[in-house]
């Protein structure tokens, strides 16, 4: 995209807010729902430092999918979302493309929480199990981290918590029908059973397909939902919340560097649209798609025992059972293969809190969670296939093994409260991780392709098997907030997250005749992995001017045992370790409100640095230089910015995304150009549209310019240039166009 356009759209932002409306028009016009702020940061009082993105900005910004909470947040500073398409479902390397403060996900862990609880888990199904229109709001965790959202299986780069839409006191039905390019579709209804006795019900279904936007495939989703809240007195009151989710789509193929340098020619590469007749050909779009049903279930029970003693109890359970097939290369040919890997897991668990009031000066909370994984990862049960003349034939397992569950125990304490002009909290959780047990076994071609009867004939692999491994770990955290003045505060935090990486194994099995030959375990190797933490600060201030409300902070992170890819001369061999530190830091800049009365804006500004801290020895002869350099996938520059105009029952909201460049690999020799995003969305209320009360109908254009950019670099921290196992890259969805009609009875 060219600067002129960029100009162009401040401009024509500009020229919007020269007219004038009254908020009380906008209000009564209801164009803005429930909410009629982006972002309800507005409370200086808080001890917190969470932003809270509103309906308004998940009915606006969460593009026509509506289903990935990651495009809503992606306009706060420092988050870097880059789906391969508008729908947001196709996650490279098994994790969704995220990156926060530089920083990416780590292990089986996921990044979402369903009312404060982590349900997410990697790989798998039910990333988008929950509609956008079942959602009240979306909190933003970045920085600090209260002891009980601290929780999962891994918190390095923050949380984004989605909070339920409770069902309604009042009967009502709303109806959502979308369509738009490559054939989007997509159908939700929720209806609300209102107040019957001391219940309130609602029910939801939503089904959605899509074509991809490059290549053959698509994608096809169905989602169904019931909430029951039971409430019979002032004291007690239940919320448990049931999700069922189907999701079977087509991966997209990614770009070498190589091809990155000339996009006009290879913007739409994508797997090959007709199966080959030859052997080894394993580039074929079907032989790469995934197939998962997630069944969820979720309750939080309160009992206010008296006005100063609040009891808390969230049990969560989710079950995921699928296939995720890939097509995976090798420099020799002949081993070219196709991987099926089946999942079948579960993630459950429960939050129990006690809170008492002693005085507005001090509240405190003492709480226990309990959090149970059952893998992958690593995974268990991965069967590859040849290809001959062009058909699958199976050949042995790539993965063949029993694993323990991984479990997560914390009990935390917190301390809390507001005095004169101050404001804070103070907890500290003491963790206890267990990453599950290992028992592999050796495959080949004459292998039962049935797991369980594989498991029962396979021959026991000592040499990659690792026994239950146990982290113990302190994650204090701590808010300090000063109300200077009746419109700023002024705050500083600190938290301690973690991460732990489980990818040495899929290492070891990958080159196991190399580690053997030299009488080296998995085990050995295994020992020597460490929790990976992050300690992190903010220092920032929280301004009101009138109906503005502005963000200003700085961060910094001092990362230990991250991951790297060493050499070991007690061993001489290469493998992840956790030996690595890192140092990030930056500057942000958010803010949101009215300008005037008819237009609302919301901004994101940030600088972001992240890299090493020390080089790593890569062979017996030489050493990475990668001391201070930007890691993969990390911009430095990003900014944000969506303006809501307001003209009677319409509403325009132009918005953009600019993201610096990026290297996909951390020697910093692999460049990655900058982009730039521009989207409209364009509203008009009308009323008794085929009987309902109010009726939205809504148009959104996306990537107007049509830029070709590069959206996700698939890149580990630890990643070379020359390494076997290289970036690729993924292009960003071309423009597209969205109509949808959103009616309520």
């Amino acid at each position: 995209m060219n600067k002129k356009s960029i100009v162009l759209s401040f401009i024509t932002a500009g020229i919007l807010a020269a007219n004038q409306i009254s908020i009380e028009q906008i209000v009564v016009n209801g164009v803005q729902e429930d909410a009629y702020f982006f972002v309800d940061d507005t409370n200086l009082s808080d001890a917190k430092n969470i932003q809270t993105f509103t309906s308004r900005s998940i009915s606006t910004l969460s593009t026509h999918a509506n289903m990935n909470p990651y495009t809503v947040i992606a306009f706060s500073p420092s988050v870097n979302f880059t789906p391969a398409d508008a729908a947001g479902s196709n996650e490279p390397s098994f994790h969704d493309p995220i990156r926060i403060r530089g920083k990416s996900q780590t292990g089986p862990g996921g990044v979402f929480m369903i009312n404060s609880m982590p349900v997410s888990s990697n790989p798998g199904g039910g990333k988008q199990m929950v509609d956008i229109q079942n959602i009240a709001s979306i909190d933003l965790l970045k920085g600090y981290m209260s002891v009980d959202k601290n929780l999962g299986f891994s918190s390095l780069i923050g949380k984004v918590n989605m909070n339920i839409l409770a069902p309604s006191e009042e009967t009502k039905t709303t109806l959502l029908q979308s369509f738009g390019s490559d054939n989007f579709q997509r159908t939700f209804i929720r209806v609300d059973g209102g107040k019957i006795g001391d219940f309130r019900v609602f029910g939801s279904l939503s089904t959605l397909s899509n074509n991809k936007t490059k290549g053959a495939g698509d994608l096809e989703r169905t989602n169904a939902m019931v909430g029951v809240s039971y409430n019979p007195n002032d004291t007690f009151q239940a919320d448990i919340y049931a999700i069922k989710n189907s999701d079977e789509h087509h991966n997209y193929d990614s770009l070498t560097y190589q091809q990155t340098q000339d996009l006009e020619r290879y913007f739409n590469k994508d797997y090959a649209t007709i199966k080959p007749t030859t052997s080894n050909d394993i580039n074929y779009y079907d032989w790469n798609k995934q197939d998962f049903d997630t069944t969820t279930v979720v309750a939080n029970l309160k009992l206010q025992a008296t006005l100063d003693d609040l009891v808390t109890f969230k049990p969560y359970y989710k079950k995921d059972k699928g296939e995720y097939w890939f097509s995976r290369e090798n420099a020799d040919v002949s081993k070219n293969r196709v991987i099926n890997w089946d999942i079948d897991h579960e993630v459950y668990g429960a939050i129990a809190a006690y809170e008492h009031i002693f005085s507005p000066a001090l509240k405190s909370k003492i709480g226990y969670s309990y959090h149970r994984q059952e893998p992958p990862g690593p995974a268990s049960d991965q069967k590859k296939y040849a290809v001959v003349d062009g058909e699958l034939v199976f050949n042995g397992y790539a993965t063949l093994a029993k694993t323990d569950d991984h479990i997560i125990q914390s009990p935390f304490l917190e301390f809390s409260g507001k005095f004169e002009r101050f404001n804070y909290s103070a907890g500290v959780q003491y963790q206890t991780f267990e990453v599950g047990a290992i028992k592999s076994y050796a495959s080949d071609a004459s292998t039962s392709s049935d797991y369980d009867t594989a498991i029962t004939s396979a021959a026991f692999d000592p040499y990659s098997s690792v026994d239950t491994k146990t982290f113990k770990t302190y994650l204090p955290s701590l808010y300090l907030g000063y109300r200077a003045t009746e419109n700023s505060a002024l705050y500083m935090d600190y938290s301690r997250t973690y991460g732990f990486d489980v990818n040495l194994f899929s290492t070891y099995l990958n080159k196991r005749s190399n580690f053997v030959s030299k009488g080296v375990t998995l085990q050995e190797l295994w020992d020597t992995l460490e929790l990976e933490t992050s300690d992190n600060i903010d220092f920032g201030a929280k301004i009101n001017l009138g109906a503005i409300t502005l963000n200003p902070s700085l961060f910094v992170s001092f990362v230990k045992n991250k991951q790297a890819n060493i050499y070991d001369s007690s061993y001489n061999v290469n493998y992840p370790a956790n030996v690595g530190d890192a140092f990030g830091y930056g500057a942000e800049f958010s803010a949101s409100g009215l300008i005037g009365e008819n237009t609302e804006f919301l901004l994101g500004l940030s600088y972001n640095r992240y890299s090493y801290s020390q080089n790593f020895q890569s062979s017996a002869a030489s050493t990475t230089n990668i001391k201070g350099n930007q890691l993969p996938d990390a911009p430095k520059y990003m900014a944000k910015t969506a303006i809501s105009y307001y003209l009677g029952k319409w509403s325009f909201t132009p918005s953009i995304r600019y993201t610096s460049s990026r290297y996909g690999d951390v020697e910093n020799t692999q460049k990655i150009d900058a982009f730039t995003l521009v989207d409209m969305d364009i509203s008009y209320k009308a009323s008794s549209f085929m009987g309902s009360k109010n009726t939205i109908f809504r148009a959104t254009a996306t990537n107007i310019t049509d830029e070709k950019y590069i959206s996700t670099i698939n890149a580990a921290d630890n990643i070379l240039a020359a390494s076997t196992t290289a970036s690729t890259y993924q292009t960003g969805a071309p423009f597209a166009i969205y109509f949808s009609a959103n009616l309520k009875y």
